[in-house]
């Protein structure tokens, strides 16, 4: 499970550093031109027209402002939909000619009969021969693979009258997501305060 964790905290910082520095650089730059041209409009009008004109300057600001932190906080969730779903398809590489020995890992220790149902991504990993040399490994262990898989998922689930093992890697990281989010968007992004639009206060006027 710490392998998972250091995972998942790895492609958060690979895929989300490069992508922020790049949205970050756009929106400081269209701050910047918005500046520019609140500078230029303020030459051309007349004193008379100052308040109004700082006023419709904030209003803007604050929209623009208020816009791109919801395109920021749409990115956050995009970013960490795409971090999960690349730790799943690395976990499903990492099994590939390995799965009897995820199994044999899984139910060390294990005694009594057990029903083995595969996740429809992970059919063909293992057969019925080595599901009977894992179960043969445990004393008093029986697996007897199901015929039914489960639809869009890898990995597997273990089943008797009792209990129910789960070790489908969508469901293991689902479980983690709520739990790291958090800390992998304070990695990637740093506190909120750092990275909100918040307080851009206007240049002072041109004489």
């Amino acid at each position: 499970m710490q392998a998972i964790i250091q995972m998942i905290k790895e492609d958060a910082e690979a895929h989300g550093s490069e992508r922020y520095a790049q949205i970050k650089t756009a929106v400081d730059q269209e701050i910047a031109a918005e500046k520019a041209m609140h500078r230029d409009e303020f030459r051309k009008l007349h004193e008379s027209l100052k308040q109004q004109n700082d006023y419709e300057f904030a209003r803007r600001l604050e929209y623009q402002r208020n816009r791109l932190n919801r395109e920021l906080l749409l990115y956050q969730h995009e970013l960490t939909a795409e971090i999960f779903d690349l730790t799943v398809s690395k976990l499903r590489e990492a099994v590939v000619g390995k799965f009897p020995a995820f199994l044999a890992a899984a139910t060390r220790g294990l005694e009594g009969d057990y029903i083995l149902q595969l996740g429809a991504l992970s059919e063909g990993a293992i057969d019925e021969q080595a599901i009977r040399d894992v179960a043969g490994a445990n004393t008093g262990l029986a697996i007897r693979l199901s015929a039914d898989a489960i639809p869009d998922k890898s990995g597997f689930i273990l089943t008797n009258e009792l209990v129910e093992y789960s070790y489908l890697f969508e469901d293991v990281v689902e479980d983690k997501k709520n739990a790291l989010t958090a800390e992998i968007m304070n990695e990637v992004f740093g506190d909120s305060g750092d990275w909100m639009f918040v307080g851009h206060e206007r240049q002072a006027d041109p004489e």
